[in-house]
């Protein structure tokens, strides 16, 4: 029986190793890929948190623009102030770089903070967009204290722009909102 076991084991020329060594790689593979995939979706769900808290970063923005506007007793400072646009004189592209490194916006610094605890910021514009229609301007426009006075006067449109920057300064969104006031 000694014999037997001998050549038996003596007949083996490693398949069992072969076998081990092909579901280890395989195993391995597996490994590798769900490793990858994770690291993916860690990338995803960065980049959507980071949109996210650029478009919170420019609805903040726009409020901040819009509590100006009402702090506003006229229009003159439009043309004077870089950030105050006359009518239809606002600048000709949301895209270009310039319209947000340059006077032709303001920054502003938001309540919001990063992680490491430094502030979120951004910039926006203002633009005269004329005046409101006199049938009905709340169907149109935000009108603050529509509907709560009686008081007379033209209802100025502004055009509000801002623009949000995330996480990273890579990331921003812009909003475009319409404001009026009665003056």
């Amino acid at each position: 029986m000694r014999k037997q076991l001998q050549i038996s084991i003596a007949q083996q020329r490693g398949a069992v190793l072969v076998i081990s060594l092909i579901v280890l790689l395989v195993l391995t593979l597996i490994g590798v890929s769900a490793a990858r995939t994770v690291q993916l979706e860690e990338k995803m769900t960065f980049a959507s948190r980071d949109a996210k808290v650029a478009l919170e970063v420019a609805e903040a923005l726009v409020r901040a623009a819009e509590a100006e506007v009402e702090g506003m007793s006229n229009t003159g400072n439009f043309g004077v102030v870089s950030y105050l646009h006359p009518e239809g004189e606002g600048p000709d592209s949301l895209l270009d770089s310039t319209t947000w490194d340059s006077g032709d916006s303001t920054a502003k610094v938001v309540s919001m903070k990063k992680p490491d605890g430094t502030a979120l910021s951004g910039r926006y514009y203002i633009e005269l967009a004329g005046l409101a229609d006199k049938e009905d301007p709340a169907n149109d426009i935000t009108v603050g204290g529509y509907g709560q006075t009686t008081g007379g006067g033209e209802i100025r449109v502004f055009r509000i722009v801002a623009q949000g920057r995330g996480l990273t300064d890579t990331t921003t969104r812009t909003i475009i909102s319409h404001y009026g006031k009665r003056f």
